[in-house]
Parts: C-alpha cells; sequence; structure tokens
C-alpha cells in the first residue's frame, strides 16, 4: 500500500517561486509518482510513463520513511492535487 507526502519548499526556484511537492511512494521507500506546484502556475508531474523532463524528474533515491512521516497526507488528498 502506497504511502503519500507533502512537502513544502519556502525558497524560491527562480522566476517559480515557492512550491509544494507530493509523492506516492511504495513500502521501500521509492517514488511512484510526483508532483510539483509552484507558487507562479507551473505543475509538474512525473510517473513511471513519464519519468523526466527539460525540468527535472521522479527522485532517483527512495525516500526515508522516519524523514517524510511529518508530512504524511492522506491518499485523497494527493489524487486531489494529481488530477487538479
Amino acid at each position: 500500500m502506497p504511502t503519500y507526502y507533502k512537502r513544502t519548499w519556502d525558497e524560491p526556484l527562480g522566476a517559480w517561486g515557492t512550491s509544494n511537492w507530493y509523492f506516492e511512494v511504495d513500502a521501500d521507500g521509492w517514488v511512484l509518482r510526483q508532483l510539483e506546484v509552484y507558487a507562479t502556475g507551473p505543475t509538474l508531474r512525473y510517473d513511471e510513463t513519464h519519468q523526466e523532463d527539460e525540468h527535472g524528474g521522479r527522485a532517483l533515491i527512495p525516500l526515508s520513511g522516519e524523514e517524510f512521516a511529518p508530512y504524511e497526507i492522506t491518499a485523497a488528498d494527493f489524487e486531489a492535487a494529481w488530477t487538479a
């Protein structure tokens, strides 16, 4: 069963501004889907069918459940962001 996280980065990425990052990870911490939502509007989505583009890509190392535990969200919250 996947686990879901939302992490906010308060440091702006150029003109795109600050961002919220959403992750769907498997039991071993590997990212299945990754969503980056930037303050000025750009949204980047990465999954198995779209792993990277000119702006970045899906995480290449597993996420630490211990480190990310404070940022856990529900599957419904993740899906709402993913489909927005």
